[in-house]
């Protein structure tokens, strides 16, 4: 890389925080006046898209798109740490995450017998309830360990059918994802 190419790249590993203030006062010197504008209506479009779709953080996750795309224009060196996080939030409306896994739940759920089942519900509601919701929020996860998670969630499934259907299983969620 020569010594021009560096110096077209933007660094913005050393930016306070991942903000949109933060951001643009690194940004801005930086910038003709067509890659500011074309940023702004990046960041402009990927916010009303998630204002519009009930994403939270939508912010920092109009901010993280916005500089991908200016990333295509001119080459930026980012925290990809910073990007990621804004990445994790991205789950959508309360209500439709909601009814997601509220379906995974019934789905797993099916290997209790019918006759124990409502009892069992019954239990899980009162635990989902008591979570605390500002200990979870607080948490800090990896995002690689949804790739554990995801593995997990696939064995419990499974556990205890015949080898045959848990391959079919297996090459079908490969297939689908």
């Amino acid at each position: 890389m020569s010594d021009k190419d560096k110096k077209d790249i933007i660094d913005l590993t050393k930016i306070d925080d991942f903000s949109f203030s933060a951001t643009m006062r690194k940004l801005r010197p930086q910038l003709s006046q067509e890659e500011l504008f074309e940023f702004l209506k990046l960041y402009k479009y990927f916010y009303d898209r998630a204002v519009e779709e009930g994403l939270q953080k939508e912010e920092t996750l109009a901010l993280a798109k916005a500089l991908i795309g200016l990333n295509k224009i001119r080459k930026l060196k980012i925290d990809k740490k910073m990007v990621k996080e804004a990445a994790v939030s991205e789950l959508g409306d309360a209500v439709q995450v909601g009814q997601y896994l509220a379906n995974i739940i019934r789905f797993i759920l099916q290997r209790i017998s019918v006759d124990k089942r409502p009892n069992t519900i019954y239990k899980l509601k009162q635990k989902l309830y008591v979570l605390n919701e500002k200990e979870i929020a607080a948490k800090n996860m990896p995002a690689s360990s949804a790739m554990g998670q995801s593995i997990t969630l696939v064995k419990h499934i499974l556990f205890n059918h015949d080898a045959g259907y848990i391959r079919e299983v297996i090459n079908n969620i490969i297939r689908y994802l």
